[in-house]
């Protein structure tokens, strides 16, 4: 227990990205991440997801603009599991409103992504909306 606990924390210190559940924002979600060398992130269980620079939002409202910029290299994300999600520079909106437009920019050297299970996913640069509103 001990161990997954420290292991969880270092990856939650590299791994900058942005959560918002049930949240309305009045003006503009931004969220940039510059790796340094050798950013790593790494998730492990059965329903596990390796978050980096990554936004997430979920019954939420953004009043303008959601705005994704990661760079970096070399950076490694991966996710196992079954049902596992590895997200790189991804901006991922479920039963949402955005009231502006959404970008999203992934550039770097040496990006690596992986997802491994029955039901895993890989999303590299990835807009993701599921029953989410964008409004111009």
């Amino acid at each position: 227990m001990k161990k997954s606990i420290i292991l969880s924390a270092l990856f939650c210190l590299v791994s900058v990205s942005v959560a918002l559940a049930d949240s309305t924002v009045g003006g503009s979600v931004v969220n940039s991440t510059a790796g340094q060398t050798g950013t790593t992130n790494a998730a492990t269980g059965n329903e596990s997801e390796a978050n980096l620079g990554t936004v997430k939002m979920q019954d939420s409202k953004v009043g303008a603009s959601v705005v994704n910029t990661v760079a970096g290299q070399p950076v490694t994300n991966a996710a196992t599991g079954s049902q596992s999600e590895a997200n790189l520079g991804t901006v991922k909106m479920q039963n949402s409103q955005v009231g502006g437009s959404v970008t999203n920019t992934t550039a770097g050297q040496a990006l690596s992504n992986a997802a491994s299970g029955a039901k895993s996913e890989a999303n590299t640069g990835v807009v993701k909306m599921n029953a989410t509103t964008l409004n111009k």
